[in-house]
């Protein structure tokens, strides 16, 4: 298991709300007053940062670096100190990227722990009309369809925490749709064993009008990194331009627009038929996996170890739907599993996270820690 401590603003979160969060969310254990220790699956850790995390967007983007990262936090979880995340690998620059992307992965599952948020729901909010840039705000429902954002920021300097936080709760003050619940979460990561442990500060305090902030648009939006995670890079650039055209048609017609019109509206169709022929074509490229009685589509990758294996997929009829703009898909339950020497995540978005990796001497991971140049 791996853990961080979590604050909590007890000036700005209400009473009752800390209370709804240590009823639901069993993974944390308060420590001290509006202080706690959030426990997490390393697996699960690892798929929600592969799923949420990864931005190849930025530069410098690496996936080998990332790759290196699952099997260097996985083995990390059996032999740090507390099972404690200290980000001392790579250079500076790679350091405050992945310390974004991991306070990503850290604040989902803290979200998803603590007010049920279904992960099909959860998407990065748009900043520009193409979707090719992202806000660091997220939304998500969960099962009751009520509407929570969370703005997610990560750092490796404890000096610029604060600074952090004040950003972070600035620009939710901005968000101009109501919803259930506004988080600010910053995570900090030391790069030592001698620092600082690794903490979590929550506040409770945007989103652009690029999209209509329902739960049937926060699903289509998650698909995006879903195919980003199955490896679905083709289908992705033309899922994207459907998007582009539905969210227009949406804000041209809010008010009298239904879900079946904009179906059957002919320029949507010509980007429709697009997007299911790409993804006809590029599926024949993609790996297959069969797990009971399902069949998922995604990529095999190979760790710099050169022993460790990883399948990162989605369920082949889910993504199917999708890619029709039917968001009414099958719900799956969340699931961690070993099985076979083999360490499997399952979310209910459909995607599967299955690492294999024993040697020769039994160990799924090297005993040294890889290093990040």
């Amino acid at each position: 298991m791996l853990r961080t401590f979590i604050y909590f603003d007890a000036s700005t979160i209400d009473y009752e709300v800390l209370q709804q969060i240590y009823s639901t969310n069993s993974q944390l254990q308060e420590v001290e007053q509006n202080i706690s220790v959030f426990e997490f699956d390393a697996i699960t850790f690892a798929h929600a940062l592969m799923l949420l995390g990864q931005n190849g967007n930025r530069f410098g983007y690496d996936l080998s670096l990332y790759l290196s990262t699952v099997v260097y936090f996985f083995n990390n979880s059996t032999r740090s100190v507390n099972g404690l995340i200290i980000v001392d690998q790579g250079s500076s620059d790679f350091k405050k990227r992945i310390s974004e992307d991991l306070g990503v992965a850290i604040s989902s599952l803290f979200m998803a722990q603590s007010f049920q948020i279904r992960w099909e729901t959860i998407t990065q909010i748009p900043q520009n009309k193409k979707l090719s840039k992202k806000t660091p705000d997220f939304l998500g429902f969960n099962l009751n369809d009520e509407r929570y954002i969370y703005e997610s920021k990560g750092t490796t300097q404890p000096q610029n925490i604060e600074s952090a936080m004040t950003k972070a709760l600035e620009q939710s003050k901005g968000y101009p749709e109501t919803a259930t619940g506004k988080f600010a979460i910053v995570s900090y990561f030391p790069t030592g064993g001698k620092s600082m442990p690794p903490f979590t500060f929550i506040a409770d305090p945007p989103i652009s009008d690029i999209f209509i902030p329902e739960r049937e648009n926060s699903i289509l939006l998650h698909y995006t990194h879903v195919l980003s995670f199955a490896g679905l890079d083709n289908t992705l650039r033309f899922y994207e331009n459907l998007l582009v055209e539905k969210f227009k048609l949406d804000r041209q017609d809010e008010q009298e627009r239904v879900s079946y019109r904009f179906r059957t509206n002919l320029g949507l169709q010509r980007f429709l038929d697009t997007v299911i022929q790409t993804f006809e074509q590029e599926r024949l490229t993609k790996d297959t996996f069969a797990w009971r009685n399902i069949t998922y589509i995604g990529r095999y990758l190979d760790l710099p170890d050169g022993r460790s294996r990883l399948f990162t997929g989605v369920h082949v009829e889910t993504i199917e739907q999708i890619l029709r703009l039917d968001s009414n898909i099958q719900v799956f339950t969340d699931s961690r599993v070993r099985e076979n020497g083999e360490e499997i995540s399952t979310l209910s978005d459909g995607t599967i996270f299955k690492i294999q990796a024993p040697d020769a001497e039994n160990q799924r991971f090297p005993a040294k820690p890889l290093k990040f140049n």
